[in-house]
């Protein structure tokens, strides 16, 4: 269930970088979740240069969302998010005021995954 979308200047992350990150967030939130890693869906979207901006700049600003099953602490949500600005930025060289990363949450009887409705999380953590 959990996507994973990555907007960034075209010409920030090749496909082999964007190949990397993929794998890279893959593996962690399989860890991190306990969930299989076919489960994992990472989506990457470019914009030209000058259609990113930061306070009103025209900047290259780097963007991480991602979609996941409602249920987890506020804690949990404070490790990942950490973990994840961690590798993004790390990814895409960019300071921290052009990052912005998201959680976006859905309730489990409202997704699906592999033609089935997604279970709760509860024992999952």
């Amino acid at each position: 269930m959990p996507l994973y979308t990555l907007v960034t200047q075209k010409g920030t992350l090749d496909g082999h970088a964007k190949n990397r990150l993929a794998k890279q967030l893959t593996s962690f939130h399989s860890e991190y979740a306990g969930v299989p890693q076919n489960w994992v869906h990472v989506v990457f979207q470019d914009f030209e240069p000058g259609d990113g901006f930061s306070a009103g700049e025209e900047a290259p600003t780097a963007a991480l969302t991602v979609l996941i099953r409602s249920g987890r602490s506020a804690e949990y949500k404070r490790k990942f998010l950490t973990e994840l600005w961690a590798m993004f930025q790390a990814a895409t060289a960019a300071p921290d005021e052009q990052i912005v990363i998201g959680i976006q949450e859905v309730s489990p009887s409202q997704a699906m995954e592999m033609g089935k409705v997604m279970p709760d999380v509860a024992g999952e953590e």
